[in-house]
């Protein structure tokens, strides 16, 4: 019997195979990619459950009572009810809350500028052979390796309206008329925990600069000395231009962990005089700690990881794109 021409079509033309969608490939590529890294992956496994547990949980739970009614010495019968974004508002209206924010940019425009100013220009210097430079690098990391308190009770009496030696210093100098209580006048307590900020935390940057400084090839300035560059046309052709990948980094780690200060400021000022020198840390202590509002403490304390968030994004794009080039 011979074959009828539908089947020897079949024959000659197989079906073609049905190809997995890109969805299923996507997931059958993570499936294999997992199933390799298993090993990895359950190294990695109790620090994750461990930050998980220890940063994750005390951010969900404040965001949960942010929205929650939680004013401990004012409870009521249905407990801690949802009240939606009413503690956020009452963040916003308040005069307090946004006297410290504005107190708190000017705390941190001011001393991030400084700090980093003053560290690359340490930096320069330190980059600079003379002798005895070692000794010295040594010396320039003192102020950050002191605990905060401690360098704080230290200018505390530095500062002291009858024995504080900054006003004798400055009286003899002929700068002062009287002595002034630097901690306790409006018009000079923000500036004075400013000074101490800068002074604890310019060599930070003052280290990560010059590491940054060591990295430029001498041959870039040997170059310019033939063409008679300048030192300051180097400084600004390319010095500058080559610590910018680091100067980023450092500005913005400097942004980030002065929105978080809070031990200076409060062992030095507590917040006060008037509460001129409440940043937002402070503010957000006293609404949980002083008038137990811990609902209008967590949304101030949201509105604060907000903005440490815009930061924190900005500089891990400024470390990828450093790693990138």
């Amino acid at each position: 019997m011979n074959p009828t021409r539908t089947d020897v079509t079949s024959r000659q033309t197989p079906l073609p195979l049905k190809r997995p969608s890109r969805a299923k490939r996507l997931w059958l590529e993570e499936k294999r990619h997992f199933k390799k890294n298993i090993a990895a992956y359950l190294f990695i496994a109790p620090l994750v459950i461990t930050v998980a547990l220890v940063l994750l949980y005390p951010i969900l739970k404040s965001a949960l009572m942010s929205v929650q009614y939680w004013k401990v010495a004012k409870p009521i019968a249905e407990g801690n009810p949802f009240v939606g974004l009413d503690n956020y508002t009452a963040a916003i209206q308040s005069g307090n809350f946004l006297k410290s924010l504005g107190i708190t940019f000017l705390y941190i425009i001011v001393t991030v500028a400084l700090r980093f100013l003053l560290g690359i220009g340490t930096a320069v210097l330190l980059n600079i052979p003379f002798k005895g430079r070692g000794l010295v690098r040594a010396l320039v990391i003192i102020p950050w390796a002191v605990p905060e308190v401690v360098a704080c009770l230290v200018f505390i009496l530095m500062y002291d309206y009858q024995f504080g030696v900054i006003n004798d210093l400055l009286l003899k100098l002929n700068l002062l008329a009287n002595p002034v209580a630097f901690l306790g006048e409006a018009d000079t307590a923000l500036w004075a925990a400013m000074f101490v900020n800068v002074w604890k935390g310019f060599p930070f940057a003052a280290i990560m600069l010059l590491a940054g400084l060591q990295s430029i090839s001498k041959s870039l300035y040997e170059a310019a000395e033939i063409d008679g560059a300048s030192k300051w046309r180097q400084f600004l052709s390319i010095t500058f231009p080559m610590l910018k990948p680091v100067s980023v980094i450092v500005f913005l780690l400097l942004i980030i962990w002065t929105i978080k200060d809070f031990g200076i400021v409060y062992v030095l000022t507590g917040g006060g005089p008037s509460r001129v020198t409440e940043i937002l840390t402070i503010f957000i202590y006293r609404a949980g700690f002083k008038s137990f509002d811990f609902g209008l403490a967590s949304a101030a304390g949201m509105i604060l990881l907000a903005i440490s968030i815009v930061f924190t994004v900005m500089y891990m794009k400024a470390t990828k794109a450093g790693e990138m080039s």
